[in-house]
């Protein structure tokens, strides 16, 4: 059990990079997005079992429209081709760089 609790303090030290206070619910809905590369906001609020506007704030500021302080440009938020008022959320290279590095670690 050592090993694992050695590998997820890297994790969140990664994770620290982005931002020395980084929220853990930004991390789930990252991971969330990453698996689900064009799911709407509300396919994450009910995969995380957050509201809908928790969902939005956190979204704007894994995005690059956060309303305070400094966006992590880690998603990409589209409309959809079929639904003009669907947005669905894709992993911005940074995200993706991230999540490498993440994976980086857990495959260590």
């Amino acid at each position: 059990m050592e090993t694992e609790v050695k590998d997820f303090l890297k994790i969140l030290h990664e994770l620290q990079k982005l931002d020395p206070e980084f929220p853990l619910h930004y991390a789930i809905c990252l991971a969330e997005i990453s698996l689900n590369e064009g799911m709407s906001l509300t396919d994450l609020s009910n995969n995380t079992g957050l509201s809908i506007s928790t969902i939005s704030r956190i979204i704007g500021a894994l995005s690059n429209s956060r309303q305070r302080g400094q966006a992590y440009e880690l998603v990409e938020v589209r409309t959809s081709e079929t639904e003009k008022r669907k947005k669905e959320l894709y992993l911005s290279p940074k995200g993706r760089n991230t999540l490498n590095s993440i994976s980086g670690i857990i495959a260590a």
